[in-house]
């Protein structure tokens, strides 16, 4: 069981524990080489910096394995790092120290599948969601899955928890805007990310596999529902074509790596649940991660162009 974790790691710290290695780098500079780490464990990412590393070293080193890392907690542009003086390979560890879970249980998880699935009424949408998640590897993927590698959801369970937030999203959505065909968004709903189950490894670290890089999730979710729907063989060709778009466009834009942009009622109520979901729960990560008393404002985030802002203590506190 690991001690230091990376959450409450503080400058001058004296660190000797596990932590899986997600990249690894090897630079030269003026005065020799150096090897760069990015360290992890299920409470953050920190970098792991080795002044005298060596080739012989690098090759030892893989991405992706866990490694008993012994060093000091030092900073460098005010983010901290490990100064690290030796690095032991490991054979016996335990992975929960590495992979974070959501606050839902597996079997919480499996209830809210079931209930969403008994709430759809139509015989072709619920008929295709238990076809496909009679696959029992698949299911156990699904709810073990994570929404992300580290924007929104970049948890075990996060991807059941996401798909069903999105769910509940669209179910009210139905109810404001009768044009929608709840059975079909629904279905969206639950499907839309089915795909992430082969793109992302979890092995040590939440990392991409080649499927995933290569192909995408859009693309591999579609590939998934295809052979589903080609098992039950009845399935409305219609149903089929409708069910598909909400897939390939449930990201909204070409620029977001939509194959296609909405072009339905229910793909761009779709997109706007997702879009929603997914942004609330990276502000969440965000203010969990850096909100501190005195703190008002996240540091610049990147993939918003802007800084997020928490608020005063004084709102805090009524």
């Amino acid at each position: 069981m690991k001690s230091d974790y990376v959450a409450g790691l503080a400058v001058g710290d004296e660190v000797s524990d596990l932590f899986a290695v997600r990249t690894v780098e090897f630079k030269e500079y003026s005065g020799g080489k150096m090897i760069i780490l990015e360290l992890v464990d299920r409470t953050g990412r920190i970098k792991g910096i080795l002044w005298e590393g060596s080739s012989e070293l690098m090759r030892d080193l893989k991405a992706g394995g866990i490694y008993k890392v012994s060093g000091t907690v030092t900073t460098y542009k005010s983010e901290n790092q490990i100064t690290v003086n030796k690095v032991e390979t490991c054979k016996k560890f335990d992975l929960d120290d590495f992979l974070p879970r959501g606050e839902y249980s597996y079997e919480e998880l499996e209830r809210r599948l079931d209930k969403a699935i008994a709430g759809i009424s139509d015989p072709d949408y619920g008929g295709l969601l238990k076809n496909l998640f009679s696959d029992g590897e698949l299911k156990e993927s699904f709810l073990n899955g994570v929404g992300g590698k580290l924007w929104h959801h970049n948890y075990i369970g996060g991807l059941a928890e996401h798909s069903f937030a999105m769910f509940d999203l669209c179910d009210d959505f139905c109810r404001l805007y009768k044009e929608l065909d709840r059975e079909l968004l629904l279905t969206g709903a639950i499907a839309h990310d089915i795909g992430k189950i082969r793109t992302y490894s979890l092995e040590s670290a939440i990392d991409y596999t080649s499927e995933g890089r290569l192909l995408g999730h859009i693309v591999m979710g579609d590939e998934i529902i295809r052979n589903v729907i080609d098992t039950i063989g009845d399935f409305p060709d219609e149903k089929a074509l409708k069910l598909r778009h909400l897939i390939l466009s449930h990201q909204g834009t070409l620029e977001q790596a939509s194959p296609v942009v909405p072009m339905m009622p229910e793909s761009m109520a779709l997109y706007a649940a997702d879009l929603l979901d997914s942004k609330l729960a990276a502000f969440r990560r965000i203010r969990t991660k850096e909100k501190r008393p005195g703190v008002e404002w996240s540091n610049y985030v990147n993939l918003l162009n802007r800084h997020l802002y928490f608020g005063s203590e004084e709102d805090e506190n009524g």
